[in-house]
């Protein structure tokens, strides 16, 4: 199990799939264990659901975050002073804040850095961080897991119509993901 840590673009995705956080809720089955800085905690307001009126319609719904927090889901962390913090005020000049941190923190305590971001991505990469990407998530969650083709398929269409995210075309596991959506 390798530790990540999530921007909030990637937490949003795998929350709104409906299934990444619901199959087994300890982490015992998960195949990375991550953690959600402060910062982008209070990022993660709220995340579309389907209308139970009228499904076609979107609602907003709390994100929940806290509640994953408190079960041991997800590990809550902080930015510490000195060289990481350091670096995240250097980032925080070239991405969103949530980024920065997420990125400072997964460069200053050997993690895994989880966001769909290109330029945070890029960075990533200058800096010799790890990245992984939603599609990367959900590919190992699925095959850890022995999450079903209709889950599957439904976890990725949840993804696409609720947190509006579709892969561009040549990233890692696009191929994958278009695959396992129909």
């Amino acid at each position: 199990m390798n530790d990540v840590v999530v921007d909030a673009c990637c937490m949003l995705n795998l929350i709104a799939s409906g299934h990444y956080f619901t199959k087994d809720e300890s982490n015992s089955n998960k195949p990375h264990q991550m953690s959600v800085p402060d910062v982008v905690v209070a990022e993660l307001l709220f995340v579309y659901q389907p209308d139970p009126d009228d499904p076609e319609k979107l609602l907003k719904a709390p994100v929940g975050v806290q509640e994953l927090i408190n079960k041991g889901v997800l590990n809550s962390c902080s930015l510490q002073s000195g060289e990481e913090s350091d670096l995240f005020v250097q980032l925080a000049v070239r991405l969103d804040d949530g980024e920065a941190a997420c990125l400072a923190i997964a460069k200053h305590r050997s993690l895994t850095l989880a966001t769909d971001d290109r330029v945070a991505r890029r960075i990533s990469k200058e800096l010799s961080v790890d990245v992984l990407g939603t599609p990367e998530l959900v590919r190992s969650w699925a095959e850890l897991c022995g999450v079903s083709p209709g889950i599957l398929a439904e976890s990725i269409s949840n993804i696409q119509r609720l947190a509006k995210f579709i892969p561009r075309p040549g990233t890692n596991d696009a191929d994958w993901w278009f695959e396992n959506s129909e």
